[in-house]
């Protein structure tokens, strides 16, 4: 999925390119991605709207659309979505999933090639009827709310891995897979160590990792300056380097499963002391 710092610099482009433009048709190339909350087709409800606004929420690009009755498109990118703002005589690739065309003659078009993203379409501010929307966690880059001892007590009271902990969207904003890795691989941290388990040092680390990590991040890639549709990354320690050495001792990164999730980690820096990564050997 875009992750924060792909989502820090996608979204200011995509507000200041589109803001104050109407909508003039919709093209709905792949339904299974389009979550209609109210009644009417997606013609009905889109066409003719403004775009007030374009903003980030967790892990969700939401557009505020004006009219009698405003409305939101909620779009939570997951593992593949991605947008593209292009001439409206431009070709369209097989993997384009939605399609709407704007009032100065561009198309801002959703790319899925899994199909795994959502495109919802609310009455402005009923977040209760997106799942992930509703709830948000600390801002991890707002100094004054992410503190150390904040992220103390957010540790001390969770009874899972720490690296299940760092994607928990709903207490903190915002992690996916890769910069958890980069997180952690920072931090020196195993990522399935139980985060009531960091002691004081771990915990020190890792609010520095969190900090530095993402901004160093986001000022990398709003310097780069990449194509909207295309996510950086290869400017990452750890994340697509399995059974590479690693950047900081020179040890094979491996990969473990951590729930639902892979994991990559380099074994000499982030040491398993509770013996729990059951790696495959066939990725590495």
């Amino acid at each position: 999925m875009p992750e924060r710092p792909d989502l820090e610099y996608v979204v200011p482009i995509l507000d200041r390119e589109t803001r104050g433009l109407t909508i003039a048709a919709v093209e709905v190339r792949k339904p299974v991605v389009l979550r209609l909350t109210v009644a009417g087709t997606p013609e009905a409800l889109l066409c003719g709207r403004r775009i007030g606004s374009v903003r980030r929420r967790a892990h969700f690009v939401v557009f505020a659309l004006d009219g009698d009755a405003p409305l939101e498109i909620a779009v939570n990118p997951m593992l593949a979505g991605r947008f593209a703002l292009e001439p409206g005589r431009s070709r369209a690739r097989t993997d384009v999933a939605l399609a709407l065309s704007l009032s100065d003659g561009r198309v801002l078009r959703y790319r899925d090639d899994v199909q795994m993203g959502k495109v919802y379409v609310i009455a402005r501010g009923a977040w209760t009827k997106v799942p992930g929307l509703q709830t948000i966690g600390v801002d991890v880059l707002d100094q004054r709310l992410f503190t150390l001892a904040k992220l103390r007590e957010l540790a001390r009271q969770r009874r899972d891995q720490v690296k299940v902990f760092l994607m928990d969207k709903s207490v903190i904003d915002a992690f996916g897979n890769a910069y958890a890795d980069e997180v952690l691989w920072e931090a020196r941290i195993h990522p399935k160590k139980m985060a009531r388990g960091l002691d004081d040092d771990e915990l020190d680390r890792l609010h520095r990792a969190i900090v530095g990590v993402l901004r160093n991040a986001c000022d990398t890639i709003r310097r780069r300056k990449p194509p909207l549709d295309e996510k950086l990354r290869d400017f990452l320690n750890v994340r697509g380097r399995a059974g590479e050495p690693c950047r900081r001792c020179g040890t094979k990164l491996r990969r473990a499963r951590v729930r639902a999730d892979d994991s990559i980690f380099c074994p000499q820096c982030q040491p398993d002391v509770r013996g729990t990564s059951i790696v495959d050997w066939r990725k590495l």
